[in-house]
């Protein structure tokens, strides 16, 4: 049985194809586009929901606890969601890193628009990872790039993190639409609606729900709490080389924020707030 995406699978980078498809959108009436006086800060989780749920490849929210966003004068040009522990699926994540739970989290969502300058998309993730030290018990954050969306992780290896190879596949839901929803899917919706986990599987397999394999992701890691050189000594361990991007026997170097934390989307020329 073939496996499911919410968007169809590409060899350029789903983000690249939508800074392409919008750059007749234009740019906003932005006081500048220059990257080293945007300001990245903390953002909610509604804000950061509606730059996602339009542009980021998955096509869904996570259950992020955490949001921050980078801001020429009053417009949004891009946002990341950070996840604390096991909220995106990870529930056992930390023990690779023997940290604890709470020490552990994960870049879960991300995405900027058509209209943010170079530099944009690797100033968010430094900032990012900056605020969470200085807000946070956060030790180590772990992204992942996927190659369904042609995806290798770029803005992260210009970001200096740490790859260790690709992960495991995992249990995903498909609903009818073809939108993908992870595991953890039916344990959310007992939490929510109450009921039982087995009587949501059966209840969504009833809807034409199914299940299907997750597509094994590139990992990266990058330690936040320099402090910790045991966990710094740990993650070089598993350090390997960057994979590169190969197309036609050409090495490509991509314009990914998971490839550009996803960089593409427009956003509407009015302000976006807070």
């Amino acid at each position: 049985m073939s496996r499911l995406t919410f968007r169809r699978k590409v060899d350029v980078c789903w983000q690249k194809q939508l800074r392409d498809q919008h750059l007749s959108l234009g740019t906003p009436d932005v006081p500048h586009l220059d990257v080293g006086r945007s300001v990245v800060r903390r953002v909610s989780y509604r804000l950061a929901k509606q730059i996602i749920l339009q542009y980021e490849w998955l096509g869904t929210m996570a259950a992020t606890g955490h949001h921050f966003g980078i801001f020429f004068g009053d417009f949004c040009a891009g946002v990341t969601c950070i996840a604390a522990g096991g909220g995106t699926g990870s529930v056992n994540g930390h023990k690779l890193f023997r940290i604890r739970r709470n020490e552990f989290g994960t870049l879960a969502r991300g995405a900027c628009v058509h209209w943010s300058p170079v530099g944009t998309n690797s100033r968010l993730v430094a900032w990012t990872c900056r605020l969470l030290r200085r807000s946070t018990s956060l030790k180590l954050l772990i992204a992942y790039a996927d190659t369904d969306a042609g995806e290798i992780g770029t803005i992260y290896q210009a970001c200096n993190w740490v790859y260790i190879g690709k992960g495991s596949a995992t249990r995903q839901w498909v609903s009818p639409e073809g939108r993908v929803h992870d595991q953890k899917l039916p344990y959310n919706l007992k939490l929510q609606k109450g009921g039982t986990r087995a009587g949501w599987c059966k209840a969504l397999r009833a809807k034409g729900w199914r299940e299907q394999e997750s597509n094994p992701k590139y990992r990266y890691v990058y330690v936040i709490d320099k402090r910790d050189k045991s966990l710094l000594r740990l993650v070089e361990t598993m350090r390997r080389p960057y994979p590169k991007r190969q197309l036609a026997g050409v090495v490509l170097d991509g314009s990914t924020l998971a490839d550009q934390a996803s960089s593409g989307g427009s956003i509407p020329t009015r302000p976006l707030r807070r």
